[in-house]
């Protein structure tokens, strides 16, 4: 039996440190020396929780930059199951900071809902859940999404109805997994078929089969199947109806979470796919037509999504229900973008080496807009967050005033809600402009002016809460709320978040040029193997069976 050489551990060094972070959180509680100080807080574990996820952004950002002497392998490690390039470290230091501060902001806000006895399990999950979806943007076979998808999943299951006691959380709970079975059945089925058809699970080697042999019927099914799995992670439309129940019962820090992280995971996921087939795709007539059909179907998705998650808020009293449908929105305009395979069409017959990184304009577009997606919805979360500590409510009416009781926190959601509405200025207006240029620059005129209509639909749900805040007086029925108390700790993520959206939007060189350097994806030019070694082998291996010899009674 051949094992991998070191080299290829040191790629997924980012996940090692994460997988051994859980195990010393799990079991450093239940170790004598330790056991009564985790039982009288939980900051113990908070702090190896953060020390893990900084190791592993450490780590990603060493390999980024040749740190330890090592350059990033230019070919996919672990058995071909794991693709770990520029595109996806860039993504996995955003995902590994980002779920940082999530434990932070539970750590100074929202811990004390948490039982103390509970905090070990709570981080273990937070870091669980970020392990799955760092497997998610380096995957390069099917199987592995599949398995990174479910690693991401079910800790992200239990994070959603960790309140048991209460009814919303367990309801909370049961629908995220409902949904989640069902999804991951489909996926499976649509994975399945892809395998019968293909004869491997190896995302290159399937996507040198449809360039082939084209779109057949077994193809678009397993693909179909593929993409309601992801889909469910990006709450496109028709599988978002979990999302606003899920996050107006999960703990509010799970929301912040599950908005950005989930979502972004997914859709970097997801453009590899789209570019790995385009990739291998001939730069042919019929090429271009496949493309624009695929292109146009996850393009449809996209708006529909979008429009649907801007009208759903338009209705919402609930500032984490609101925000559940601006995140389905933003889902949507990442989807529009990301089905544009003409990006990338053509690259493996330009090119006769293995290895081959290449540069993508789309994954740049989408890297970027991940990155300033974080930064918007993590700091109005934390506000969010900030208000129900003080209040006990995430009613919008019970920001009614909120301009005059706590000034600087109304202009910090301001701020926050229009960079997420995409006013010029704001790092959300340049997310917008790139994916808009991407979708002009490959011919889909009517997805920017979908993704245009949409943010003008948009102004109303992000401006609600402004007017409470500013125009509107708390109602008579209710009592008057004292000044909101926001802890140091808070005031600093918030301020973190503003630079971040101000940054990318006033200065954004540094942040453009950095994730356009990192928007790397390497493919392989030649396939595992083809279609006809695939016949091949399941020749042999019948032909092995046939002349396997019968035992002494005929057998």
């Amino acid at each position: 039996m051949s094992y991998p050489p070191a080299s290829e551990y040191w790629a997924v060094l980012p996940e090692m440190i994460l997988a051994a972070a859980m195990c010393i959180i799990l079991l450093v509680p239940v170790l004598p020396p330790f056991r009564s100080a985790c039982r009288r807080s939980h900051k113990p574990m908070l702090i190896i929780g953060i020390l893990g996820l900084l190791g592993a952004a450490l780590a990603s950002a060493g390999m980024l930059n040749q740190w330890f002497g090592t350059e990033l392998p230019d070919h996919a490690v672990l058995g071909s199951m794991l693709t770990v390039d520029r595109y996806s470290m860039a993504f996995k230091i955003v995902l590994y900071l980002f779920s940082m501060f999530v434990l932070w902001m539970w750590g100074s806000i929202t811990s004390r809902q948490t039982r103390t006895v509970d905090g070990p399990d709570y981080v273990s999950l937070i870091l669980g859940a970020v392990l799955g979806m760092s497997l998610m943007a380096s995957a390069s076979n099917f199987l592995m999404i599949f398995l990174a998808i479910e690693t991401a999943s079910f800790p992200s299951f239990a994070l959603a109805g960790f309140h048991k006691t209460t009814r919303r959380g367990s309801e909370a709970g049961m629908k995220y997994v409902l949904f989640g079975a069902v999804s991951s059945a489909v996926m499976l089925y649509g994975l399945s078929m892809l395998y019968g058809v293909c004869g491997t699970l190896d995302i290159p080697t399937v996507a040198s089969v449809v360039a082939e042999q084209g779109l057949s019927v077994g193809v678009i099914v397993g693909f179909v199947g593929l993409l309601i799995g992801v889909g469910f992670k990006l709450s496109a439309v028709p599988m978002h109806f979990w999302c606003p129940d899920v996050f107006e019962a999960a703990p509010i820090e799970v929301t912040t979470f599950l908005s950005v992280a989930s979502k972004g995971a997914a859709i970097i996921l997801l453009g590899r796919l789209i570019l790995t087939l385009g990739f291998y795709l001939p730069d042919t007539a019929e090429a271009h037509r496949m493309a624009n059909g695929i292109a146009t179907c996850v393009g449809i998705v996209g708006l529909v999504t979008a429009t649907w998650g801007n009208l759903g808020a338009y209705y919402q009293e609930n500032i984490k229900r609101l925000l559940a449908y601006s995140s389905i929105a933003h889902a949507g305009y990442m989807i529009m973008a990301a089905g544009l395979v003409s990006s990338s069409l053509g690259g493996a017959a330009s090119s006769d080496v293995a290895g081959i990184a290449v540069q993508e304009p789309l994954a740049y577009a989408l890297l970027f807009y991940v990155i300033v997606y974080s930064f918007m919805n993590f700091g109005a979360f934390t506000i969010a967050a900030s208000v129900a500590r003080s209040t006990g409510s995430e009613n919008l009416r019970d920001y009614a005033g909120l301009g005059s009781r706590q000034p600087v926190l109304a202009i910090l959601l301001g701020c926050f809600l229009m960079c997420l509405f995409g006013m010029p200025g704001t790092g959300g207006f340049l997310g917008k402009v790139y994916l808009g240029f991407e979708m002009w620059s490959a011919g889909m005129w009517w997805l920017v002016a979908g993704l245009v209509i949409n943010t003008v639909f948009s102004l109303y749900l992000y401006m609600k809460p402004i007017i409470f805040m500013v125009f509107t007086k708390p109602d008579a029925d209710r009592p008057a709320v004292a000044p909101v108390t926001v802890v140091p700790a808070a005031w600093l993520l918030m301020f973190v978040a503003l630079i971040g959206i101000l940054a990318t939007g006033i200065f954004p060189d540094q942040v453009t040029g950095w994730a356009r350097s990192n928007a790397a994806l390497n493919y392989r030019s030649r396939p595992l193997f083809t279609p006809n070694d695939n016949r091949t082998i399941a020749a042999t291996m019948m032909t092995a069976d046939d002349e396997t010899p019968a035992d002494d009674h005929g057998h």
